[in-house]
């Protein structure tokens, strides 16, 4: 090491929220707090929301099918339906609040402030998780079959716990 590099200060770089770190407890983008939820309570919420999504368009796919005749009719009306419950889904789910994150005890909200998402986000992020989402996996075998070991980068949105945030913030009060 060089006598200037050993002079130099050490950066302290602070994490936010939705950094993928052993600490759950920190900034949003603003500078508040919160407590980002534990994955397993993500995946519960994630597949709750899911579930509820599949099982409509399972209906309709089947039900049309039956009617017609024809299993291709089905599995096409079946990816309609899958194209277009997420967004109603989403658009009923106000201020972050689904039914998988109710169970979980988690929110989703904005990174950079801690706010709950709006109307339309809240369809575009239901489409995301449960249209999107299960893209993943492909990505990752690209990913990996090109050399890639990218990390998750979260840019918009985080789960928190509600539970755990609050009592951050009447432990600061």
């Amino acid at each position: 090491m060089t006598e200037s590099a050993q002079h130099q200060p050490i950066p302290t770089v602070q994490s936010s929220i939705g950094a993928w770190s052993g600490n759950r407890t920190a900034p949003f983008l603003n500078g508040s707090w919160g407590v980002r939820a534990k994955d397993s309570r993500i995946i519960a919420a994630w597949a709750v929301d899911f579930a509820l999504v599949l099982v409509p368009v399972l209906a309709v796919a089947a039900s049309s099918a039956k009617d017609t005749g024809s299993i291709g009719a089905g599995i096409f009306l079946g990816i309609v339906v899958w194209f277009l419950v997420p967004w109603i889904y989403g658009f009923c789910c106000a201020g972050g609040n689904t039914l998988g994150t109710l169970i979980a005890g988690t929110r989703l909200v904005k990174l950079r402030d801690g706010a709950r998402p709006g109307f339309w986000r809240n369809g575009w992020l239901m489409f995301l998780r449960t249209v999107l989402f299960p893209l993943i996996p492909l990505n990752a075998l690209l990913d990996a079959i090109n050399g890639g070991g990218s990390e998750i980068v979260r840019k918009h949105h985080v789960s928190i716990d509600k539970a755990a945030t609050n009592a951050l913030y009447r432990g600061h009060a």
